[in-house]
């Protein structure tokens, strides 16, 4: 008998162990990732700092171009502070037109990834098209959707910070080629005006 019991108790809770939460409309998860993302970009385009902190999660880890890992809402918040707005920013402007070139979403969570399409200008006039590729991973939190992890990065070998810098050391050498060239010259007159005053 209490095998036989225990039998029904077991046929009839397997039924509840096995029902799967119901897939998400397709449509509703695209429109809340294109929410999540006018959100991002509106708050990026207006300066709006504190905006775009509330579509990120709270575990958030944010890869930039430079290779500097935040970790959370207020350590982006700091970064950008000391890169745009701090008394040694470095960034004077930023325009940017992002391009989702792919997704993948797998139920509560999904991966987006395109290509950035920014343009910095730096405090020191440096005009620099980096044009970096990026990829987010966003997750549904509650009723929201947030980005749970960005990374972003520019070419290692072909890349506008690297050409600024070349150019930089290449007009350095030239004035120092220069400079270097013309004492020697100096040098060499007075002592060819020296060999001619002797007798």
């Amino acid at each position: 008998m209490k095998i036989l019991i225990t039998l029904l108790f077991l046929a009839l809770a397997i039924p509840g162990f096995c029902q799967l939460p119901a897939p998400a409309n397709p449509d509703e998860v695209t429109a809340a990732i294109a929410k999540l993302r006018e959100g991002l970009v509106g708050s990026f385009k207006k300066g709006d700092i504190d905006g775009l902190l509330t579509h990120l999660d709270a575990d958030v880890v944010v890869t930039w171009q430079n290779g500097e890992v935040c970790r959370g809402p207020e350590a982006v918040r700091a970064f950008y502070a000391r890169m745009m707005t701090g008394e040694k920013r470095v960034v004077r402007e930023i325009k940017s037109e992002p391009e989702v070139l792919g997704r993948q979403v797998h139920g509560d969570w999904a991966v987006s990834w395109g290509n950035l399409h920014d343009h910095f200008v730096l405090t020191d006039g440096s005009d620099l098209p980096f044009n970096s590729v990026f990829t987010a991973t966003i997750a549904k939190r509650g009723d929201r959707w947030l980005v749970t992890a960005f990374h972003t990065s520019i070419g290692a070998f072909d890349n506008p910070v690297l050409s600024l810098a070349t150019r930089k050391t290449a007009l350095w050498l030239g004035l120092g080629g220069g400079a270097a060239g013309l004492l020697f010259g100096l040098i060499l007159a007075r002592a060819f005006a020296r060999k001619k005053k002797s007798p």
